[in-house]
């Protein structure tokens, strides 16, 4: 099983971030987890990197967040010239399934949606979809 360097969590809920950590940190498969608890914190940490290889391997984004949102932050993601250099691979982690919100999702490059709870076998198929760091 592959291992990668970091992952960024952005989600509003202190307890759904809790237990997303625990599922992660069991796994053995990350080596720094970083919390955001809003698309702005998201942005602002990626912007505060160094270049596209300090950019985390995966962001699991929430949807629904107050300050700006995760359509928003996919939005300005998209445009920051580092991000389409890093090897960063967002995944939607949402209780959404609602077909606009998919639709959203899909238009904004997103590929895979999970479903609220992080599951240890979802995290795990996740980062062995990754692509092998360089």
């Amino acid at each position: 099983m592959k291992k990668i360097k970091s992952i960024l969590l952005i989600e509003d809920d202190e307890i759904t971030n809790f237990l997303n950590q625990t599922v992660i940190e069991e796994t053995g498969l990350v080596d720094q987890i970083i919390v955001a608890s809003n698309g702005m914190e998201g942005l602002a940490y990626l912007q505060s990197l160094s270049g596209p290889e300090a950019y985390p391997s995966l962001i699991l984004l929430d949807i629904n967040m107050p300050v700006l949102d995760g359509f928003s932050f996919l939005e300005e993601f998209n445009k920051l010239s580092v991000a389409k250099e890093a090897a960063t691979r967002v995944v939607v982690l949402s209780t959404s399934t609602n077909a606009s919100d998919i639709n959203q999702m899909q238009a904004l490059g997103i590929q895979r949606h999970l479903a609220k709870p992080l599951s240890e076998q979802d995290f795990r198929e996740v980062v062995n979809e990754l692509p092998n760091p360089l």
